[in-house]
């Protein structure tokens, strides 16, 4: 499938571009998801999911923070 294809059948489902949607797509998942396990989950670069998430307004302590308010443990050592 050619690019200007792939664009006339998204915008006529809604989507005006792609580039956003993915941008948006990946603003979510950085927001929801530590960017470690989207790097790993998504085959994508451990600097690639970090700046995404950097981008969203993420830092380490904030990223622990928000696991200790909700009541979850991180992963480390028993």
């Amino acid at each position: 499938m050619v690019s200007a294809t792939l664009q006339t059948r998204l915008r006529k489902v809604g989507v005006p571009s792609a580039r956003t949607a993915r941008n948006g797509a990946w603003l979510s998942l950085v927001g929801s998801v530590h960017w470690k396990m989207l790097a790993d989950l998504l085959g994508v670069a451990d600097t690639t999911a970090s700046s995404w998430y950097r981008e969203n307004g993420g830092d380490g302590a904030s990223y622990v923070a928000s696991r200790l308010r909700r009541g979850q443990r991180t992963a480390g050592p028993e």
